[in-house]
């Protein structure tokens, strides 16, 4: 028998992309459409959101270096080092279910780890509320890629604190504002959102589902069609919402989420993506940098903070060619071309940490670094930019936040085992740690071989479809729009 992948990925590929994609293709380019170009600033400004997210988890890695920060946490052993570093995503676990709720209806040591918990708390609602709403408002041409950006904009503020505390890293390291203006820097991303937090208009889905066509057809109208309520793309959209949020008959309550074997099958998919993306490796680097450069006797504060901040602009960039890629090669190919790489590369990066504690040769210690940052290239090219907007692709209206603050109570509960453990692990068996995820990959790339659906080209409501093994809601999404097409021919395209 051959092996083939599951039922799920197979009824994709029997399902071509279909007329709302299309219709969008009769459209200007991106830079001659004054409706797409509107929509960039709350896009910006959601995005935003996600720069104070990466900026808020990487400060305590960054601060690790600084000796008056060590001195002022009491000098913290592995243990404390890392229940300082969980805190932050106890904080945001405790936010992830309030965060859905709130979405759904409205769409010295103690001081510092207090602080780290508020600001966690918050980020749930941040990363619950942001890619649910940037999918539902991205123009159907642009969605894949614009989704998958707002991921990466994680590295931008992982690179302003890393570059900040390699500034402050030259400062009289007696003084406590070495560390200090990093941490106050925090507040200001947070202040521009909320100063203008009135330009982002609220989702069309939300507005249809709770009776507001007229408002939701001016904002489709307003991004999608230069303000033309009578557009082909405005009025196929608008249908196909309607007839989704109508169907849909499940996934109402919390237990709705595991009613049916296609739910079932969304949420499957969901969760292992998120286990996969924080499970593989990758978060030792990130949160414990300074543990593999000391394990190397990298020691110097300059050299690793520099070192860092180098190896998150490389993050930053493959993160966006990733997101780019996304629309352009599909994000089933996406994903498995990035675990390929991951496992590969794994490979040489364990050899050399192993022969580096024997012989401690600075070359061992070079090829250590250089497999960091290939290392972190290949996973930035899919499990960065993919960890959110293909969330929001494979769960439907009526369950994308809950799918969503799913995703972040699995991520924060599999991040604080991470935080925890990871330094005691480190410690105490070094660079054999590794080989546990090395076997985790090639897990995670079955995975994904075997359930993950392509997306690319598909509407949202499309992509229901490949989950129903009878007629069900997403079907009938499909036959509505038909009959719709039917009806309305397209409008031309404008030169």
């Amino acid at each position: 028998m051959i092996l083939r992948p599951g039922k799920v990925v197979r009824r994709q590929w029997e399902q071509p992309p279909r007329t709302v994609v299309e219709a969008s293709e009769t459209h200007a380019p991106w830079y001659k459409d004054a409706g797409v170009r509107k929509l960039m600033v709350p896009i910006v400004l959601i995005y935003l959101t996600q720069v104070c997210t990466g900026f808020d988890a990487t400060l305590t890695a960054n601060l690790q270096s600084f000796p008056e920060w060590r001195r002022e946490m009491g000098t913290p052993t592995p243990r404390q080092l890392g229940l300082i570093t969980a805190i932050y995503f106890i904080g945001c676990l405790c936010g992830s279910v309030p965060a859905q709720l709130i979405t759904d209806k409205y769409h010295g040591r103690a001081q510092y780890m207090g602080s780290r918990f508020i600001l966690g708390f918050g980020i749930a609602f941040v990363t619950c509320a942001g890619p649910a709403l940037l999918s539902e408002l991205a123009h159907p041409r642009f969605r894949g890629t614009l989704v998958s950006l707002f991921n990466p904009f994680w590295y931008l503020g992982s690179i302003t604190v890393a570059w900040t505390c390699f500034g402050t890293s030259h400062m009289d390291l007696t003084s406590q504002w070495s560390w200090r203006i990093p941490s106050i820097l925090q507040a200001l991303c947070p202040t521009i959102v909320l100063c203008c937090s009135f330009l982002i208009p609220e989702s069309p889905r939300w507005m249809i589902s709770k009776g507001f066509r007229d408002e939701a057809a001016a904002t489709i109208a307003k991004y999608h069609g230069n303000g033309n309520v009578d557009d082909s793309l405005v009025k196929a959209q608008l249908d196909e919402i309607q007839a989704a949020v109508e169907l849909a008959h499940e996934g109402i309550t919390w237990r709705d989420l595991f009613a049916s074997k296609s739910n079932r099958n969304r949420l499957l998919i969901v969760v292992c993506m998120t286990l996969m993306t924080l499970w593989c490796g990758q978060n030792i680097i990130t949160y414990y940098f300074s543990s593999i450069l000391n394990s190397i006797e990298i020691t110097n504060t300059t050299a690793q903070t520099g070192i860092n901040g180098g190896l998150n602009i490389v993050n930053l960039i493959s993160s966006f060619i990733g997101a780019y890629l996304a629309d352009r090669i599909g994000r089933r190919k996406l994903w498995m071309s990035s675990y390929i790489g991951m496992i590969t590369i794994f490979v040489p990066f364990i050899a050399l940490s192993a022969v580096y504690t024997q012989r401690h040769q600075p070359g061992e210690g070079y090829g250590v670094v250089v497999c960091l940052f290939l290392f972190d290239i290949m996973y930035n090219v899919a499990c960065n930019p993919l960890l959110y907007s293909y969330a929001t692709e494979v769960m439907p209206f009526h369950m994308r936040s809950r799918g969503l603050a799913v995703k972040n109570l699995v991520g924060q509960v599999a991040l604080i085992t991470n935080m925890y453990v990871n330094p005691i692990a480190l410690a105490a068996i070094g660079y054999q740690y590794y080989i546990f995820f090395l076997g985790l990959n090639c897990f995670w790339l079955f995975i994904i071989w075997y359930f993950f659906v392509e997306t690319r080209g598909y509407t949202l409501e499309e992509i229901q479809v490949f989950f129903e093994d009878v007629l069900g809601p997403s079907t009938m999404v499909i036959e509505v729009r038909d009959s719709m097409e039917k009806e309305t021919p397209p409008t031309p395209k404008k030169d």
